[in-house]
């Protein structure tokens, strides 16, 4: 055994003591969402919920998937359902005009972080109207916010990242329309930082498919030998297979594993629950509006199994690192952002006996130590042509 496995094997005894292995249920759902329909039992008000897309929604990226747990919860609760997708954030007001007045809903779901701000400002003028922002932390009075910790799972993605890494040298590629994109890649290199203290994460923000390109041949450049892709586009994943170079993905792709053969492990969210739960709220009408962060402890943030791309060398090695972290996540005994943590500069920026909280976290505008930042790819994008706001089911 060469002395690179040696230290490998060490760094995940070391681990091992250090948080204790534990069992895990990575993709076990919400029990919420197991639970048996019973709006059949009672006398409901009809309601009928409009979401609104930044993306296309016919696309397997970010929107399409939000769309398509949107349609297992209308299916299970039996509540209609319709969408606008390709909506900029300019012309996200005339989109929720479109779906109350043209689509007859009762209720709106922003279905894209970039639209946080705006729907704050919208919602007051639609009174009569419920909405769940994503990506909010605020709650207006007819509104509920819901967020994610999608940087739970780009932790144990750096961590797997570095243990399959010869050269240790990451790359990610970040969409800056993205949930917290800063707070993904700064929890990648905490994850790194756990196998290999003075390894590099090359970070690069990317948004359209051009520039996702552009950025990932920068970081292969810089000699990184796995990419961690966070982007809407489901392009990012699909370039590194082109490019042969191993990577981890950030959608869900369950099912759809082997397509993807250089695949090593991917985090994604999942959903379903969490809009069942709330269109049954609506039916019984006794949603309120409140704020909800999905995390690993509630099954929203999932992690996969290591996939075959890993080398069989650290096959069995890469997947105790899964299992003895991610239960530790969903228990709450592991942080991903405690202890000293240091800028780029070196400056301390939290004291050791500090941890951060969530909306430090979420607002996160600072990189880490060990994050070597290569800039923004994004262009200069010509106008997306007007949207006819046609509402589909």
């Amino acid at each position: 055994m060469t002395s690179k496995w040696l230290k490998r094997a060490a760094v995940l005894l070391a681990l091992c003591m250090t948080i204790g292995l534990a069992g895990c249920n990575r993709e076990t759902e919400d029990s919420s969402s197991e639970s048996s329909d019973t709006t059949s039992e009672v006398e409901v008000t009809p309601h009928k919920v409009g979401y609104i897309f930044h993306d296309s929604a016919d696309k397997n990226g970010f929107s399409g998937q939000m769309s398509m747990q949107r349609f297992k919860a209308s299916n299970r609760s039996n509540m209609e359902t319709c969408y606008i997708d390709n909506v900029s954030i300019t012309d996200f007001e005339k989109a929720v005009k479109a779906l109350v007045s043209d689509g007859g809903c009762t209720e709106i779901v922003s279905g894209s972080a970039i639209f946080a701000n705006m729907l704050d400002s919208v919602s007051n003028k639609y009174m009569n109207i419920n909405f769940i922002n994503f990506g909010s932390t605020s709650s207006p009075a007819n509104v509920s916010s819901y967020t994610e910790a999608p940087y739970q799972g780009a932790f144990v993605a750096g961590m797997v990242a570095a243990f399959n890494s010869d050269a240790q040298k990451i790359g990610i590629v970040a969409d800056t329309d993205m949930l917290c994109p800063t707070a993904v890649i700064n929890a990648s290199a905490r994850g790194m930082q756990l196998v290999f203290s003075d390894a590099t994460l090359y970070s690069a923000t990317a948004t359209h498919d051009k520039e996702i390109e552009n950025a990932i041949d920068e970081l292969i450049k810089k000699g990184s030998d796995v990419i961690i892709c966070y982007t809407e586009s489901p392009h990012s994943v699909e370039y590194c297979e082109q490019k042969g170079i191993k990577y981890i993905g950030s959608l869900d792709y369950k099912g759809e594993e082997d397509k993807y053969p250089n695949m090593l492990m991917y985090f994604c969210s999942r959903r379903d629950s969490y809009f069942l739960a709330q269109f049954k709220q609506m039916q019984l009408d006794t949603w309120m509006p409140d704020g909800y962060m999905g995390t690993m402890s509630n099954g929203i943030i999932t992690v996969s199994e290591a996939l075959p791309a890993v080398d069989p060398k650290t096959q069995q090695e890469s997947q105790k690192l899964i299992d003895t972290l991610v239960p530790k996540l969903v228990s709450g005994d592991a942080l991903v952002f405690d202890g000293e943590i240091k800028d780029t500069a070196g400056n301390i920026k939290y004291m050791q006996a500090e941890t951060m909280s969530d909306a430090q976290i979420m607002t996160m505008d600072w990189y880490v130590l060990g994050v070597e930042h290569l800039g923004s790819f994004r262009e200069v994008q010509t106008e997306l042509p007007p949207n006819n706001f046609e509402i589909k089911s």
